[in-house]
């Protein structure tokens, strides 16, 4: 499981040089305020997501710029409208596999790009989700998982969705519901991703649901030096006592 720093790609040199050990959980959260230097970051081995930033400080100029800093990172230059739709023409008008501009070019540490939404409201998520998803399916999506989601519903089929953000309230992220929804996610073959974890109970709850394989948390961004080294070892160390039980797969 990794954990996604928000840091830059120097941060991430100084993190993984510093716990050598470690470094295959290390992975870097680009966000709308920080998402300098993406293709450089990928190139050196960092697995690479992106939020929205809709929980802490949703800025639509920011948003659009990140994405335009993605396109770049992937194709060289920013896309035009028509290209950026073109996937879902392809999915929907001729019945493709919906990849179009996206997946042939994503690079191979792209995990994720979060889709905008809102907070502890999956109705309001679905809305924004429509709103977005079009312009933005020539990338890997995440959908992200708020309150009430079962009743909602997931878009399972929509192209290129290819991972589920634990997002919602704290008791709902701990809940049942989410748990079997983001099973059903790794069944499907989504990259499962918990937001906000910020304490040890909280990282070994993501490793015991068995279908996690990232999580982010402002702890780990704002006091690094206090916390990630410790974070890292707590992640590997507890794979490794989960394998052991026959809880989970050992991946060398």
């Amino acid at each position: 499981m990794l954990i996604l720093n928000g840091g830059g790609l120097d941060t991430l040199y100084q993190v993984r040089d510093k716990y050598p050990h470690y470094a295959s959980n290390l992975g870097r959260l680009g966000r709308p305020r920080h998402a300098g230097r993406i293709r450089e970051t990928m190139d050196a081995g960092f697995p690479t997501a992106f939020d929205n930033d809709a929980f802490s400080d949703w800025n639509l100029k920011l948003f659009v710029t990140m994405i335009g800093r993605i396109e770049e990172a992937l194709w060289g230059r920013a896309l035009t409208l028509s290209e950026r739709t073109a996937t879902m023409m392809t999915h929907f008008v001729h019945e493709g596999d919906g990849n179009g501009l996206g997946s042939e070019a994503w690079h191979p540490n792209l995990l994720f790009v979060t889709v905008p939404d809102v907070p502890f409201d999956a109705r309001g998520t679905a809305r924004r989700f429509c709103e977005w998803a079009t312009l933005l399916s020539h990338l890997p999506l995440a959908f992200c998982v708020q309150d009430g989601a079962e009743k909602v519903g997931i878009p399972w089929d929509w192209p290129n969705l290819r991972a589920l953000f634990m997002a919602g309230s704290t008791k709902y992220k701990l809940s049942q519901e989410m748990a079997d929804i983001c099973r059903e996610g790794k069944r499907r073959g989504l990259h499962i991703h918990g937001g906000r974890v910020n304490t040890l109970n909280r990282i070994r709850h993501m490793i015991r649901l068995e279908c996690v394989d990232s999580i982010d948390g402002s702890g780990f961004d704002r006091w690094r030096d206090t916390y990630i080294g410790g974070g890292l070892e707590f992640v590997n160390h507890e794979l490794l006592d989960a394998a052991a039980q026959g809880g989970l797969a050992v991946i060398e």
